[in-house]
């Protein structure tokens, strides 16, 4: 069952996918911000404090399952692993860069929800890495 054709597709399209789940991804986490910040000040109270941990926790569950799919297309557990921690990583990097040099300034409120939003893209990071580790193919 070891073909070689199919085995270099699997490379071929690897990599793309893992691309194209990131997007998923950081769609996601974007609709998800941007849903946040549309809340009036009530319901944002609500949500922060009574179910913002049940959606996040939902969230990365989504993200997690997406990655581990994923890393099911890679020719070998190590290259995937490989592959989607180094592009999580980056991935991760670029937003929190992305976050921090919105503005030139921020004051009290942005700079808390810069260090909130950081913390939680260390979070996503962590979990689509710990997706990548599902188990795949041998060799």
């Amino acid at each position: 069952m070891h073909n070689v054709f199919i085995k270099f597709l699997r490379f071929i399209f690897f990599i793309p996918l893992c691309m194209l789940t990131l997007g998923l991804v950081n769609w996601g986490l974007v609709w998800l911000f941007i849903w946040f910040i549309g809340l009036s000040k009530f319901w944002m109270i609500v949500v922060f404090f009574v179910f913002a941990s049940t959606i996040w926790n939902l969230f990365t569950a989504l993200a997690v399952m997406l990655t581990a799919l994923t890393s099911y297309v890679s020719p070998n557990r190590h290259f995937g692993v490989v592959t989607i921690s180094i592009l999580s990583i980056i991935n991760g990097a670029h937003i929190g860069y992305r976050v921090w040099t919105l503005k030139d300034a921020y004051s009290g409120w942005e700079i808390t929800g810069a260090i909130f939003v950081t913390i939680l893209l260390f979070e996503l990071t962590l979990a689509l890495i710990h997706g990548a580790l599902a188990p795949g193919e041998g060799d």
